[in-house]
């Protein structure tokens, strides 16, 4: 009987393991993301007429987004390197971060960030300003 245990579990291990190397390779961020309900916020920084603005990637008039922790925010800075500062490093896990023109910026809601609403300022390096969003662009955390 102890023998027959043994073989058993010496022909079960490899099978357990190699279906376990499957499951996680066919796995992607994004499938655990939508099971968990996390979202992505996608917010453009541009010229909008003759200002730098922060828009939501589909609307030109909204700037705030409304997040749980978890979610996530990609702003893409397009025409110029930008300085971003948030007013709590709770949000995010640190309170400045730096993107260069073209190249996005992806930050997750910390699991520790207070609820509020939390305006944060975009620093446009090009023209020496200031960005605005719906004055100033906010994050609210429910």
């Amino acid at each position: 009987m102890y023998l027959k245990k043994i073989l058993a579990f010496l022909f079960l291990t490899p099978l357990l393991f190699l279906s376990g190397q499957y499951f996680q390779s066919n796995f992607d961020e994004s499938q655990l993301d939508q099971e968990q309900g996390r979202v992505e916020y996608r917010l453009v920084v541009k010229i909008i007429g003759d200002e730098w603005r922060v828009v939501t990637e589909d609307d030109d008039s909204v700037s705030d987004v409304t997040l749980r922790r978890g979610d996530r925010i990609r702003w893409i800075v397009q025409g110029s390197d930008a300085s971003f500062a948030f007013p709590d490093s709770r949000i995010f896990g640190l309170e400045t971060r730096d993107v260069s023109d073209g190249n996005p910026l992806v930050m997750a809601v910390s699991a520790n960030s207070p609820r509020g609403k939390f305006p944060y300022t975009v620093f446009i390096h090009e023209s020496m300003t200031y960005a605005r969003g719906q004055s100033p662009p906010r994050i609210i955390i429910r």
